[in-house]
């Protein structure tokens, strides 16, 4: 006789509790995300990776609290709790971008309604993520994608669940705390009141357009004088005229008008091209982008302490980590398949 194993039952008892822990003790619903978790560890449409925020709801009422005034498309109403994962994701995960999010919300015992809500008002704006932990006391849960085989579930309490599909060791996922500290680096030069707001927001960004790139490499470098191009970064496009997203994000924030607000997204869109480039995105240490396809070049001595193995994106980072010091501040790295690397200056 053959022997079968399957993740489904260790899986639902660790969900069981994490819910107990937050508040949620419907095993309808339990059964909702433990479905949700598995078809997010490597969701894919058209093979297209998605990565939608899934936000499930114990009462459907409370989604107003984390998305007062803001639009909501729904989807289906009246479907079963319990088997409405699959559905949830086929109808909904392909909209759930650009301040966009999925919402799951019980509204009778194994009965739902499901759809889209707009998760954020504007790129700067609090999120829905960050209410629904400001406030704390409604149980809800965040369901998301981290990265290939690896689904992160977060409650109203700030507490994580991190699922791993894979053989690794079991640990919490790396990535946000990554970008958290490349985004810090790239605003270290900077002070005053809305410096912290700043971080918080291209971390967003940043998060945003790392999931749905194919690899990329970072770097935060510490603003030239006259802005011209150090020599080791002079392959590639430095920009005469900088992309300052710190201004950008500042007169958004400030005035809130059509003008402003279009020329942030202008500036987001031309760093999400520029990340979908070859080679390394160069950040200022002002919330500036410097540069793009930059294309490093070893020098004798680096080359012999610099990894055989692996593609031309890893043995480029190794020779970006070697060179963080005073003028290189913090590097980052994703490969294809979403394996994140970061490493930031010593303070």
């Amino acid at each position: 006789m053959g022997k079968t194993f399957s993740i489904r039952a260790p899986l639902q008892g660790e969900l069981i509790d994490f819910l107990n822990d937050s508040g949620i003790a419907c095993v309808h619903t339990a059964e909702l995300v433990r479905d949700i978790t598995c078809l997010l560890a490597s969701y894919r449409e058209e093979d297209i990776p998605m990565f939608p925020d899934v936000f499930v709801l114990t009462d459907l009422a409370n989604l107003a609290s984390i998305s007062p005034g803001t639009e909501r498309v729904i989807i289906k109403e009246g479907v079963s709790l319990n088997t409405a994962a699959e559905l949830v994701l086929k109808d909904c995960a392909s909209l759930a971008v650009k301040g966009w999010s999925v919402y799951v919300g019980k509204t009778a015992d194994n009965v739902a309604e499901y759809g889209v809500f707009r998760s954020a008002m504007h790129s700067f704006a609090t999120t829905a993520e960050e209410m629904m932990v400001e406030q704390g006391e409604v149980p809800m849960l965040l369901v998301r994608n981290r990265g290939h085989l690896v689904v992160e579930l977060r409650n109203s309490k700030n507490e994580t669940l991190t699922t791993l599909f894979t053989s690794a060791p079991a640990a919490e996922s790396p990535f946000a705390h990554q970008v958290s500290t490349f985004a810090e680096a790239a605003a270290s030069a900077l002070s005053g009141p809305k410096v912290d707001r700043f971080q918080q927001y291209l971390s967003r960004l940043l998060t945003d357009l790392l999931q749905h790139c194919h690899g990329t490499l970072l770097m935060v470098h510490a603003v030239p004088q006259g802005d011209q191009a150090p020599e080791q970064l002079s392959s590639g496009v430095w920009l005469k005229n900088s992309v300052d997203m710190y201004s950008a994000y500042v007169s958004a924030l400030d005035a809130q008008d059509a003008s402003s607000l279009a020329r942030l997204a202008a500036c987001e869109a031309l760093l999400g091209g520029m990340i979908g480039s070859d080679g390394v995105v160069i950040f200022g240490d002002n919330g500036s982008v410097l540069g793009y396809r930059i294309f490093l070049k070893p020098t004798d001595d680096e080359k012999k302490s610099l990894p055989e193995e692996g593609g031309g994106r890893r043995r480029t980072y190794a020779l970006m980590k070697s060179r963080i010091g005073e003028q290189v501040k913090a590097t980052f790295f994703r490969s294809q398949d979403g394996h994140t690397e970061c490493e930031k200056v010593k303070s």
